[in-house]
């Protein structure tokens, strides 16, 4: 009786442990599928400008091999139907009209459904530092878009689970802190170009990091899993800019969207060193340019903040590591801020990016600058 009963205790042992087992499995395949995006499900909306009615204050981009409507097809080619699609483009994209179409945009969406928020273009502060705003096309005292109104608006409207913000703009960081300790039963994850309290620049470098992320290019799956996650687009989101632009770029995540949530899949292993970020040698100077491609030891490279047609291939010969000018902490220097410059301090540094302070002025105008910005000061 006694061998029966152990018998039977370790056959019921096994039986809760296969049991578990399953559970585990079950619940980690739901968990991969809720930490997964579904472009299907997926609904869109996009203002890209590169003009200004005030044109003194707003200063235009050009027009040409603009990255955002190139992000737009990529969005497109992934599986988002067209029907969920809204894209408000240049002069189209006034205070009212930006407000009132998101507003019955967001009604569209079903609960489950996702939505994914872009916006380019210029990013404003107010004369006490204290609140932040988006530049629609007729942006003045008046016509204002701050950047809070957006989550609140998502908040009120949106019936879905997931939201999925990318800016591109001076000030962008403002976005990812406003989500930061929101309560919400809406997960968030903001990715910005730029520090909160600091400009980004004009190039688009920052949207075409989201382009290779959703487009499945390898050099962007970090751990070769074959997949790429909202973490990887973060990071190299991140060292793109610190590497271009000397700007730190923000984001962060709440809810049930996280790093390890899942975009893109079926990502190719990347070959030998594409993927690194260098100096390139071209016309007698040297560019920064991210390695593309690999051929018989030769590299093709993308120059950062130059169109695609100039992408060239290179000999490791005219390819060199980039080294960042720094200042140290603690230096007493001068920083140029709106083509002035000003007795500052450096508080921080991270490659060429530095944190400073501004003598006479309160913490709050601290900002993170490139390193052509700083000279040494005047004695």
């Amino acid at each position: 009786m006694k061998k029966l009963l152990v018998i039977i205790f370790i056959l019921f042992s096994i039986s809760c442990a296969s049991a578990q087992i399953h559970d585990a499995s079950v619940k980690a395949a739901q968990n991969d599928s809720i930490n997964a995006w579904n472009p299907k499900r997926t609904w869109v909306f996009f203002v890209g400008l590169l003009e200004w009615k005030d044109k003194e204050t707003f200063a235009s981009f050009p027009q040409e091999n603009r990255r955002d409507e190139v992000l737009l097809d990529v969005l497109r080619q992934r599986g988002v139907p067209e029907n969920q699609i809204v894209y408000l483009k240049d002069s189209a994209a006034t205070t009212s009209r930006v407000q009132s179409s998101f507003e019955k945009f967001l009604t569209k969406p079903k609960p489950g459904d996702w939505i994914f928020f872009y916006y380019a273009g210029h990013g404003y502060k107010d004369e006490d530092y204290k609140e932040t705003f988006l530049a629609a096309f007729d942006a003045d005292d008046t016509n204002t878009w701050n950047v809070k109104s957006v989550p609140d608006t998502i908040d009120k409207f949106f019936k879905g689970s997931n939201a999925l913000i990318m800016l591109d703009n001076c000030y962008s960081g403002a976005m990812a802190e406003a989500v930061k300790s929101r309560k919400s039963n809406i997960s968030y994850a903001v990715l910005a170009s730029s520090h909160y309290n600091s400009f980004s620049t004009g190039n688009w470098t920052f949207t075409e990091s989201l382009i290779y992320a959703f487009r499945g290019d390898s050099f962007i799956d970090d751990n070769a899993d074959g997949k790429i996650n909202l973490g990887e687009l973060a990071e190299n989101s991140y060292d793109d800019m610190l590497f271009a632009e000397e700007q730190l770029a923000e984001f962060s995540f709440t809810g049930s969207l996280s790093k390890q949530t899942i975009i893109t899949e079926n990502v190719p292993k990347a070959s030998f060193r594409v993927g690194e970020r260098v100096e390139v040698f071209d016309q007698g100077d040297w560019y920064r340019a991210i390695i593309t491609e690999s051929e018989e030891g030769e590299f093709k490279v993308h120059y950062f903040g130059y169109e695609y047609d100039e992408d060239a291939w290179k000999k490791p010969n005219q390819i060199r590591q980039f080294k960042p000018k720094s200042f140290a902490v603690g230096s007493l220097i001068e920083a140029e801020y709106e083509k002035k410059w000003y007795k500052a301090k450096v508080l921080q540094v991270k490659g060429g990016a530095h944190l400073v302070t501004y003598e006479g002025f309160d913490a709050e105008y601290n900002e993170w600058i490139s390193s052509d910005r700083i000279r040494r000061r005047k004695k």
